[in-house]
């Protein structure tokens, strides 16, 4: 197994390389504190950790300027190398991608499945999307860009905010020279932020700066010196938020450990199902189904329902109605565990479904109650607090919660948007 000294690591920004005994790098990482996330591997029981760390014959590290310029660097290099160990993360999950599509006006897009978009320029893989996100939010007040999904007649929201030119997602707009070149100029310098040479790109804007000012051209000064602050802000703020994803993973292990033991569940909670309700006044009424797989948010299999049976406000009977309709649906699978929101009588009709489908057996159930934050896991015991979960896990937990109510007010609002 591979000695780490690390009286030799420095507590700064940066990437590291495992290598094998031949110099291949085994697996890419970065880091916002390089001797911390060093003492946390040698701290890890994770398995695959164990395994990294003992095929490794070699480490190096590369100290970075930000955590920002950190995340390229991590990126560029794996692009490069594609080592086996990242090769074990990669799903659609872990990975991130920034295109620009394939369109008169490209698109600038955040995605996961570069493969199913038309597009002429990818940046990639990334292991950041929230900070990836706070990038582009932070380069698109000065430098704007388009994400509409179509055309339209009017101008929209981002254009009203300044973050989009306007013209570039227009119907029967007539297209003149300069509006290309100015977008494509934007283009250009989104390119090179997501290229993390901030060093270069920065002396290029102040030489345009100066450029512009001998001309007596303030206007463009001074939106270069926008961008200019702005790439500045980037290498200040940009944080990596997120743990090392071999880190994560034993994370998750954890907390379905620690769910199993404390909810009595014969297995681990690998396929996690959360249920929650919409309505306005008992109007517009949907359900919604999120699915976490090994603690991982599963967006391919959200499930939208629109309630038929429930006539007036009931979130429990649309909970069971949603529920009843869901386990006719033997092609899905059957979870480990069905999170309700909701407290006592939501439990109660859950279970009365769950009963009915003869499923009872294989599925347990809890219900989320707030804003005291209790679990019911039984009709026969009292809540559990959730104060007598780990932080890690009350936060799953919370996690689970919210993730469902955002897409079930999603829904609801869509929905009451198409019938108006």
């Amino acid at each position: 197994m591979i000695k780490i000294d690390l009286k030799k690591i420095p507590s700064k920004p940066g990437v590291y390389l495992f290598k094998d005994k031949n110099g291949k790098p085994l697996y890419i990482g970065k880091a916002k504190d390089l001797k911390k996330r060093f003492s946390q591997y040698l701290k890890s029981d994770s398995l695959k950790i164990k395994e990294l760390l003992k095929n490794a014959s070699d480490l190096e590290f590369l100290i970075t300027n930000s955590e920002a310029e950190a995340i390229f660097k991590e990126s560029d290099l794996i692009k490069k190398f594609n080592p086996p160990f990242n090769q074990l993360l990669r799903d659609d999950t872990n990975y991130f991608y920034v295109i620009f599509t394939k369109e008169e006006f490209p698109r600038v897009l955040v995605i996961h499945q570069p493969n199913k978009f038309n597009y002429f320029k990818i940046f990639g893989p990334f292991t950041e999307g929230t900070a990836l996100r706070t990038l582009l939010r932070i380069v698109r007040k000065t430098t704007p860009f388009c994400t509409c999904k179509e055309k339209h007649l009017r101008e929209c929201l981002n254009y009203n905010l300044n973050l989009c030119y306007g013209f570039c997602c227009l119907k029967n707009y007539k297209i003149k020279k300069e509006d290309k070149e100015k977008y494509y100029r934007s283009l250009e310098i989104i390119e090179k932020i997501l290229g993390g040479d901030f060093f270069n790109l920065k002396k290029e804007l102040i030489g345009e700066i100066k450029e512009n000012l001998e001309k007596d051209n303030l206007k463009e000064a001074q939106r270069l010196k926008e961008i200019y602050l702005a790439i500045k802000k980037i290498e200040n703020e940009i944080q990596i938020l997120k743990e090392d994803s071999f880190l994560i993973e034993n994370q998750r292990k954890k907390v379905l450990l620690e769910l199993k033991e404390k909810l009595k569940l014969s297995n681990l909670p690998n396929i996690i199902e959360v249920y929650d309700i919409s309505h306005l006044a008992g109007k517009e009424k949907v359900g919604i189904i999120v699915s976490f797989y090994e603690g991982r948010f599963e967006p391919q299999k959200l499930r939208k329902f629109k309630i038929k049976t429930v006539l007036k406000p009931d979130d429990p009977r649309m909970i069971y109605e949603v529920l009843k309709r869901r386990l006719k649906h033997n092609e899905w699978g059957l979870p480990d565990l069905i999170l309700v929101d909701g407290g006592k009588i939501q439990f109660k009709f859950t279970q009365k479904a769950i009963e009915e489908a003869n499923v009872s057996e294989r599925i347990k159930i809890i219900s989320f109650a707030k804003p005291k934050e209790e679990i019911y896991y039984s009709l026969k015991e009292p809540p559990m607090p959730l104060e007598k979960f780990s932080k890690i896990t009350a936060d799953f937990i919370r996690l689970l919660d919210t993730k469902a109510h955002q897409y079930v007010l999603k829904y609801h609002k869509q929905l009451r948007e198409f019938q108006k």
